[in-house]
């Protein structure tokens, strides 16, 4: 098939989402599909630059007139217009965070008539603000930290005066533990509010669940062994997450059966009752008397050399270019929109 590969945009998450690309297209190139490289916010002049060192890149031609007025305006739409002049079979959506991940590149791509792989624009909305996501899980009665949500700078702290510590503060939609802190005083509170602030416009405040980091990785229907994370820093944040040596791994975790089977069973329920699609890796905490909390479901799960969803694939016996054609065929299995 021509495959595109999105990777790069404009997130917090770029160099990563980088990366993942990469390797994406290697795998998906020695599978033997034709593969094109597509930073979504490329001007024409840069992706013609990367072409001269890696022929996956293209030169991008873009139109002589501006078909719409937001052509202008918008990089992701211009480019993402080129990926429908290319025609592909598929998009393989390596980006992370931001416009890639929150449902506003599903949704171009929804409009455009172009399959891709993943949860579609609803589930991955719905995944990445993470105060909406809790919403679901506590409906469905999944088991989660309970939250304060701040969505101003000012009286909405007012809530807090009477919390216990330690709390874990995050920014309600970022994704790689960006701009997450753990804070056991109310001088602490206050500065990690004030930063969550500057990446989302609504904080969430959050208990603390003591005890161990644990992942599922998910694709179609099937759940992976759980992984357990034995973090550095004590917390799993961005530097333990994509620094070889930061992070110990434990595949599977050393869980006991009963355990570790409602581990998966209520990861896979998160994963449904948000409406995922495709693949994701549910994270969560387990609490010293093994009780499981979920933290988050994520639609664009990391596919580089040390993410968590490869480590699980690879204990099961499914080797990375394997798990990428596994992702492709999900995505082909999609229901297709009716075309407008």
């Amino acid at each position: 098939m021509k495959i595109i590969v999105l990777m790069g945009g404009d997130s917090t998450e770029r160099e990563v989402s980088l990366v993942t690309g990469d390797k994406v297209a290697k795998a998906l190139e020695e599978n033997g599909h034709q593969v094109i490289k597509i930073d979504p916010i490329a001007t024409k002049e840069e992706q013609t630059e990367l072409n001269k060192t890696d022929r996956h890149w293209i030169g991008i031609q873009y139109p002589e007139i501006d078909m719409l007025p937001l052509h202008r305006g918008s990089m992701y739409l211009k480019n993402l217009l080129i990926v429908k002049r290319l025609k592909p079979d598929l998009v393989f959506n390596a980006l992370h965070g931001g416009k890639g991940e929150n449902g506003v590149v599903q949704g171009m791509l929804d409009a455009a008539q172009i399959p891709y792989t993943g949860s579609g624009r609803v589930a991955s909305m719905l995944a990445m603000e993470k105060d909406i996501s809790k919403t679901y899980f506590r409906n469905a009665k999944l088991p989660t930290p309970r939250a304060i949500i701040l969505e101003r700078p000012d009286a909405s702290r007012k809530k807090l005066k009477k919390i216990d510590f330690p709390q874990v503060v995050k920014p309600n939609n970022q994704g790689s533990t960006i701009g997450l802190k753990i804070v056991h005083n109310h001088q602490e509170l206050e500065e990690a509010i004030d930063n969550a602030f500057t990446l989302s416009p609504k904080v969430i405040v959050e208990e603390f669940i003591p005890g161990r980091e644990i992942t599922v990785g998910i694709i179609g229907n099937r759940t992976f062994s759980v992984v357990e994370i034995k973090p550095k820093h004590g917390i799993y944040d961005y530097e333990c997450k994509y620094t070889k040596g930061m992070s110990f791994y434990e595949v599977p975790a050393n869980l006991d059966e009963e355990t570790a089977r409602i581990v998966q069973k209520i990861s896979l329920k998160a994963h449904t009752v948000l409406g995922c699609h495709g693949y994701s890796r549910v994270d969560l905490r387990l609490s010293p008397e093994k009780e499981p909390y979920i933290l988050e479901v994520n639609t664009l799960p990391g596919l580089t050399d040390i993410s968590l969803l490869p480590m699980a694939c690879a204990h099961a016996g499914i080797n990375y270019n394997a798990l990428v054609e596994m992702i492709v065929e999900e995505a082909l299995k999609k229901p297709k929109l009716p075309s407008v």
